[in-house]
């Protein structure tokens, strides 16, 4: 008998746990807000988007601050010029790419997490905004970059859509460029975008590994590029690209290879430069968009080393800004995702933009830090959840965007990395959550591949549980310490499933879906102790507990920014009658008292 045909004849047979009331007032508990761990710990820049303005200073896209930086050609910081971060129509989330419109010194923002194109006045007034979430005229799946030409028309890289839109400078589409493919004019995840002299428009082709140009009709010129790490060849996840226009030179940023590589126009390579690292010419894992200065000089945006570096027009570096970077603080996070508790109550916290994970002793005092951004060891790109594994206190992490799962021991020494990105068994897309059992067994929702993997306590691939006709997102992912089977809560299909350390399918609660108290609008983390399952729902800022049996018991905090409250709560632990939250949206855990009955 096959996985899935096991698993379906267990949904028959088993059905779903029903609420039924009968444990009603039976270990009640009374949960009561001690502490919070931890605050907001923002860097002094995470540069992304990068453009020189009209009156020649340059404009760096602060992305996880959500602001527009500027900075004199000498480096210099002149503050902030566009502080707009919020839900309202006139404002944006985090700014992406950034264009000029070298006519009146309009700011045109990519605003990718809104889909959205936003506008900006020179002085950081709020003009206009267009685009919406989609596929088709007036929509973007993922608009990346924007440039505007001398004569005002706009080009929008969507990403996702493999493709660039073209319209005017008040967003009427007027045709669209590419297409998913390899042929020339197709495009695989167009990331960068910049126009020469003619208003020739240069498309970074990262899927493709090559640069594509096009004429101001959109007709296609030529390409240049290959899969590679000799001269004129590019490595991987390419982001940025910058032209000299008065030179004729073009700069492209490699960031799989931590590279710039300088060409002409007609893609003959010049020379390249940079590594991977820390210290001057370096990138931590790629640089982002770059630009060109009145001088001709190339600035290059290093969001990971928290700076934008300065390079002369042949490579040299000159200068990085800020000097010294301003690393975030200890002890503070930025959009913390995930806590986990070991025996004695150390608290391991995963402070997700930060690319670290931070320890704090059980009184909240901050311990050690380590991490940064990358794919190596003591590296992270976006790690999400952090548990425990009670057999050696070794910190178990799903690192997300890099695909693999990551142990270290209790004082943050590395000790193995499980995985790469891909579908295969032993791989991961986008893996949100981890459980470790009592013999220190490892459970993964692997979210991207609709499964949940099962790891033994070095990494081993073990089994696979369900699959996409059972999971559609699991996101969260618990051990009962009853009888260790698991628990994981899909926030695509709503649901909160039960499953045996083996894999065959128990049932699940019987929770409607929507914003009630006891319903569930998106779940991601979820943590079960002997008699009820708590899980936190994002969007309703609240950390919501069930019987095993589907009766709704209680609530814990609701919206709000002071002590007690609650703002975007993601993963949840239980340790010795506490619930720790890491809160994403309040950059913080807070601890509650269960006071069980």
């Amino acid at each position: 008998m096959t996985c899935t045909a096991a698993v379906a004849l267990a949904l028959a047979a088993t059905g779903s746990a029903a609420a039924s009331g009968s444990d009603a007032g039976k270990g009640t508990i009374a949960p009561t807000f001690e502490r919070a761990i931890g605050g907001k710990g923002h860097a002094g820049l995470y540069a992304w988007g990068m453009a020189t303005a009209k009156d020649g200073s340059i404009l760096v896209g602060d992305y996880w601050n959500y602001r527009v930086q500027r900075y004199s050609p000498t480096g210099a910081s002149l503050g902030t010029i566009i502080n707009n971060s919020g839900n309202g129509a006139t404002q944006y989330y985090t700014p992406y790419g950034l264009g000029v419109d070298q006519r009146n010194g309009d700011i045109y923002m990519a605003d990718t997490d809104r889909y959205t194109i936003d506008v900006y006045s020179a002085a950081g007034k709020f003009l206009r905004s267009w685009g919406a979430k989609g596929s088709g005229v007036g929509k973007f799946l993922y608009p990346s970059r924007v440039v505007v030409s001398s004569t005002g028309t706009v080009y929008v890289a969507d990403t996702w859509d493999h493709n660039v839109v073209v319209s005017t400078s008040t967003g009427a589409e007027i045709k669209t460029l590419g297409g998913f493919g390899n042929a020339n004019g197709k495009m695989r995840s167009p990331h960068g975008l910049a126009l020469d002299a003619n208003d020739n428009l240069y498309v970074v082709d990262p899927g493709n590994f090559r640069i594509q140009v096009f004429d101001k009709n959109g007709n296609f010129l030529r390409k240049w590029g290959s899969k590679g790490s000799g001269p004129g060849q590019f490595q991987g996840d390419m982001r940025g690209i910058a032209i000299n226009k008065a030179k004729g030179w073009v700069y492209v940023v490699d960031g799989e290879g931590n590279k710039i590589s300088k060409f002409d126009l007609n893609g003959k390579f010049i020379n390249k430069w940079g590594s991977a690292g820390y210290g001057n010419g370096q990138f931590a894992d790629g640089g982002r968009e770059a630009t060109v200065d009145a001088a001709g000089n190339l600035w290059v945006a290093d969001m990971p080393n928290f700076r934008v570096q300065k390079f002369t027009a042949n490579g040299a570096f000159m200068a990085a800004y800020p000097s010294p970077a301003q690393r975030p603080p200890l002890g503070g996070f930025n959009a913390p995702r995930g806590v986990g508790v070991a025996k004695d109550g150390t608290v391991a916290v995963s402070d997700t933009y930060n690319w670290r994970i931070q320890t704090f002793n059980a009184s909240g005092g901050v311990i050690k830090e380590w991490g940064r951004r990358g794919r190596g060891a003591n590296q992270f790109n976006y790690a999400r959840m952090v548990a425990s594994n009670p057999v050696n206190n070794d910190w178990i992490i799903t690192d997300t965007d890099n695909g693999r799962i990551v142990s270290y021991s209790k004082d943050g020494a590395y000790k193995w990395s499980s995985g790469t990105s891909g579908a295969g068994a032993g791989q991961f897309r986008n893996p949100q959550s981890v459980a470790v059992a009592a013999n220190g067994t490892i459970y993964v929702a692997d979210s991207n591949n609709k499964r949940v993997q099962v790891l033994s306590s070095t990494g081993a691939y073990l089994r696979t549980i369900g699959g996409a006709a059972q999971f559609s997102y699991p996101k969260g992912i618990a051990v009962d310490p009853k009888d260790q089977s698991i628990w994981v809560a899909d926030s695509a299909k709503v649901q909160i499933t039960h499953w045996s350390a083996t894999g065959a399918y128990l049932g699940k609660l019987t929770i409607g879906r929507g914003t009630a108290d006891n319903q569930l609008s998106s779940p991601f983390g979820i943590a079960v102790d002997n008699e009820r399952v708590y899980v936190a729902d994002v969007p309703v800022h609240k950390v919501k507990v069930w019987s095993k049996t589907g009766a709704f018991v209680t609530k814990i905090a609701q919206r709000g920014y002071v002590a007690g409250k609650l703002f975007q709560p993601a993963q949840v632990t239980i340790n010795a009658d506490r619930l720790y939250i890491a809160e994403e949206g309040n950059e913080r855990v807070s601890v509650f008292k269960l006071n069980t009955k």
